[in-house]
């Protein structure tokens, strides 16, 4: 199935604005819609009105936030229509939890766009946490850095290979994605609780038989966290793309240790295509 429908959740922050932008290219790159969503909850101001508030100060309040959904709307629109056509842009506003909102939306997208978390102190109901976006929606999240800039596509990726469920779940989403790479480097970070391997077949010939030219390598730690060792090998080849399941184990357990996920959701500097 070809690549024809994507989402970016957007909120007008500058790490949903990286996400556009990202977006964007991947939408003119496989000639696809482009869906933004912006997911409203209830803000802490709009949660602790006080009761004495009168009815026209509780309507200036609710017609401020409004305004503030209008502004975005715009903004994305001006951004997307720079570059694609009126009839592949499409506009959503829905109240609701931001995350769960998306997590639903994300259901009926071949991929959903995120820009890293970020804290938007001045609106918080429309803050977004791709971490949990990525657990529960059960789709591929894309998540970009907030400050990337790269204007164009870096067809050099990484697959971080672990043989388990998660990882597998990320190959399979990322198929169509890896296949236009000029390079795929399967990097395998030497661990506890790697899958075993498979007489007869290994992850590169299933790579190299979809056409995709593929680099194997397996790394120590020496030291670090895999997390950090994933992130390092990425920079010194140069990868564009790092796909990676996410959340192999609890994402409970992984809130609580810091694990290889959640370090990575906070401090890639290259987009991360994460599958639950």
């Amino acid at each position: 199935m070809a690549i024809k429908n994507l989402l970016v959740a957007y909120n007008g922050g500058a790490a949903s604005d990286a996400a556009l932008r990202f977006a964007i290219q991947m939408a003119k790159k496989y000639d696809a819609h482009l869906t933004g969503v912006l997911a409203h909850g209830v803000s802490n101001i709009s949660r602790n009105i006080p009761r004495w508030f009168s009815g026209d100060m509780r309507d200036s309040i609710k017609g401020a936030i409004a305004l503030k959904a209008e502004e975005i709307a715009a903004r994305f629109k001006a951004v997307a229509l720079e570059e694609l056509a009126q009839d592949r842009v499409h506009w959503i506003v829905v109240g609701g939890d931001p995350d769960q909102t998306i997590s639903d939306y994300a259901k009926l997208f071949d991929f959903t766009i995120l820009g890293q978390f970020e804290n938007l102190v001045e609106a918080d109901e429309l803050e977004l946490h791709p971490d949990r976006i990525a657990y529960e929606s059960g789709r591929p999240v894309l998540i970009i850095p907030r400050d990337y800039q790269q204007s164009d596509f870096n067809e050099k990726a990484v697959l971080a290979w672990d043989g388990n469920r998660t990882a597998t779940h990320a190959l399979a989403d990322a198929l169509q994605v890896l296949q236009t790479k000029d390079q795929v480097t399967v990097l395998t970070v030497e661990s506890a609780g790697l899958g075993k391997p498979l007489p007869g077949i290994d992850i590169t010939s299933v790579l190299e038989r979809h056409g995709i030219p593929t680099d194997r390598r397996t790394v120590s730690p020496g030291g670090k966290t895999v997390g950090q060792t994933i992130m390092e090998h990425c920079s010194e080849i140069g990868a564009g793309l790092l796909v990676m399941g996410a959340y192999e184990r609890s994402k409970i357990g992984q809130d609580l240790t810091s694990g290889v996920t959640n370090e990575i959701f906070k401090h890639t500097k290259i987009p991360v295509l994460m599958s639950h």
